[in-house]
């Protein structure tokens, strides 16, 4: 009886310490499980980064890229510089320039994981993951503080009165048009009067695009199968290339007036300057006409003197004129008396 005592009480000693065991095995595990730790791979990846707000990071916190877990946040440590986060991956991420690490929420009721984006795979790859550079994470709780704040400064600067008048003319228009007032209270009104008028001028339109599609009219002729307007077209701005093709070159008058050929316009411009001269010289003979110099100019003048000096002259010549005349008669009366002696 005394063996058969000792073997029990060793068995339930043995169960109790295989109890105990099991026990602090799964403990063991469970602590492993939690802490993320990964105590049988070798393949196991380490990064760093610094962020201006971890936002409340904490250790264990699943790490994500391309929507997939690829490890967890080993610490968070405070520092001058920033939040540096360490964390181990399952998978060796490759980060090129352009990169972005952030955190993110993963839900409103709390809960945050570290994301990473590798950036663009054709930029060069970042080799120094132990410094990675992370960007600010958007927070969802400031910024809809942030908005309900904008909602406020909007209520109070009066905007809300101003709103509640805008919601008022739109009440009043949509009464408006309701009532028929207006050319689109008439379109949404029962009579048609408008709707008639608006389907014949339709009408009209679709009238004048078939006699365009059927080659009436000058227009419709240019739009019509029939080349003849179109090459007569195409002949004239034929004829008017050649023409412009002829400028151009110099050819003709117009020609070489706007050719890069200048002698016509210097000939041009002296002929101008000339005719400026002369007409300056018109001028000129003008004024001292009109203020009685020389001879034609006395003779325009309001002053007679030279008018009635030059009268007098041509008078004294008649009468001398005419005193020969008759010395030349008498003389020739006497000839012809003593001749027939």
């Amino acid at each position: 009886m005394s063996d058969q005592k000792k073997n029990r009480e060793l068995g339930t000693e043995l169960a109790v310490g295989a109890f105990v065991a099991a026990v602090f095995i799964g403990l063991a595990v469970f602590t492993i499980v939690i802490s993320g730790k990964n105590l049988f791979r070798d393949n196991v990846f380490e990064i760093e980064t610094v962020l201006p707000d971890a936002m409340g990071l904490r250790r264990n916190d699943p790490v994500i890229a391309r929507g997939t877990t690829v490890g967890a946040v080993t610490d968070v440590r405070y520092r001058e510089d920033g939040v540096h986060v360490k964390a181990q991956l399952e998978a060796p991420v490759v980060f090129h320039e352009g990169y972005d690490v952030t955190v993110v929420s993963t839900s409103i009721l709390g809960g945050r994981q570290l994301v990473l984006r590798e950036g663009d795979a054709d930029a060069p790859v970042v080799k120094d993951v132990m410094n990675l550079v992370g960007s600010k994470p958007a927070d969802l709780f400031e910024d809809a503080t942030a908005a309900v704040g904008k909602i406020r400064e909007f209520a109070e600067n009066g905007a809300l009165d101003d709103l509640r008048e805008f919601i008022a003319d739109l009440r009043t228009v949509g009464e408006n048009l309701a009532s028929g007032e207006g050319t689109l209270g008439h379109l949404l009104s029962r009579d048609d009067t408008l709707y008639t008028n608006l389907n014949a001028a339709i009408e009209n339109i679709k009238l004048v695009t078939d006699r365009l599609e059927q080659g009436q009219s000058s227009l419709g002729k240019l739009l019509a199968e029939d080349s003849e307007a179109y090459d007569n077209l195409n002949d004239t701005l034929a004829n008017l290339k050649k023409i412009s093709d002829r400028l151009e070159a110099g050819e003709g008058t117009l020609g070489k007036l706007l050719s890069s050929d200048d002698q016509l316009y210097k000939d041009l411009s002296a002929a101008v300057a000339d005719a400026k001269d002369a007409i300056a010289d018109l001028k000129s003979i003008a004024d001292r006409l009109e203020k009685g110099e020389g001879t034609v100019g006395k003779l325009l003048s309001s002053d007679t003197e030279v008018y009635d000096n030059l009268n007098g002259l041509l008078v004294d010549g008649r009468e001398m004129l005419d005193d020969l005349r008759e010395a030349n008669t008498l003389s020739t009366f006497t000839s012809l008396l003593f001749s027939g002696f």
